[in-house]
């Protein structure tokens, strides 16, 4: 997940290179007992879950799962991380919380995923407003061993870096920022996050209408990405988005229906989202080959 800042399109290679060759992204954070400890707890209840609701998830997902071969009772390295990725061609970096739009599409395009270094509160362990390392580590990485899920995730990257964001984009941005920042402090005001909800829902109002094409593949990888879901030959759904599959809380309101499914293809990319709650609403492709479709249209 990103927030938006202006740049040149195009892919900065040095840009790049210069954050890659910075050794503090490669370096592990020291964890915490509470850190281990919802590790373990998160891990156990996502596992009981899956257990129980195969069917809905998507079956690359549940291979990627088994590629990672990832274990409750231990946070994995990023040494360890990368070791698995190697075989696919992809790498892994830390990177501290919401990184500009710029610099999260140029690493995806040259198949660098961003991983976040922290791990959200215990309080946090249904749904978190920000993408933490649990999210990154077990929502993406699995599906990433997916040949048409990485096809997509790269194509997404480099036609979004010949998107330049608007000023009302860069607002958005901010506003989404400003709102995760304060819930996710340790004792979150709640008069600022109603007032912080309130103008990023306005922002949404004013720019809906008519999104920048850097809005409308941001808008595509919100629905695509983080809560994509497809369905299967029988039309059973299917879930491969990131944020449901790391979140007890999202992925519980998908299965129990209480969340309105609409078609991807006429309605995900004039919905603006808010990370910072549960949603209400996803959109449903019937496959990739439809994700496809409305990416070359952007």
């Amino acid at each position: 997940m990103s927030d938006s800042s202006i740049s040149e399109p195009g892919v900065n290679e040095q840009s790049l290179a210069r954050y890659q060759e910075d050794p503090d992204v490669y370096t592990d954070p020291v964890w915490t007992e509470e850190d281990r400890d919802v590790w373990m707890s998160l891990l156990t209840l996502l596992q009981q879950i899956w257990k129980r609701y195969e069917n809905s998830l998507h079956p690359d997902y549940l291979s990627g799962l088994r590629c990672l071969d990832i274990s409750t009772s231990r946070i994995p390295s990023l040494s360890e991380i990368n070791g698995m990725l190697a075989s696919i061609g992809w790498s892994a970096a830390y990177v501290d919380g919401m990184v500009n739009d710029r610099l999260y599409q140029e690493m995806q395009a040259s198949k660098v995923f961003p991983v976040a270094r922290h791990i959200r509160q215990k309080r946090d362990l249904y749904h978190s407003a920000a993408p933490d390392f649990i999210h990154d580590v077990i929502g993406h990485l699995p599906m990433l061993f997916s040949p048409q899920y990485q096809s997509l995730l790269n194509e997404w990257a480099r036609r979004a870096l010949t998107a330049r964001p608007d000023a009302n984009d860069v607002q958005v941005g901010k506003a989404l920022a400003a709102l995760i920042e304060e819930k996710e402090k340790k004792s979150p005001d709640l008069e600022v996050i109603a007032e912080r909800t309130a103008f990023l829902q306005q922002l949404h109002l004013e720019t809906s209408a008519s999104p920048s094409r850097a809005a409308r593949f941001a808008r595509f990888y919100a629905w695509a990405i983080e809560f994509g879901v497809t369905l299967d030959k029988a039309g059973s759904i299917k879930i491969n988005g990131s944020a449901a599959l790391s979140s007890p809380g999202e992925f519980e309101r998908m299965i129990s229906g209480k969340v309105r499914l609409q078609p991807f293809v006429s309605c995900a990319i004039t919905s603006p989202v808010n990370y910072s709650v549960v949603q209400d609403t996803i959109f449903v492709a019937k496959d990739f080959s439809e994700y496809q479709e409305v990416l070359a249209n952007i």
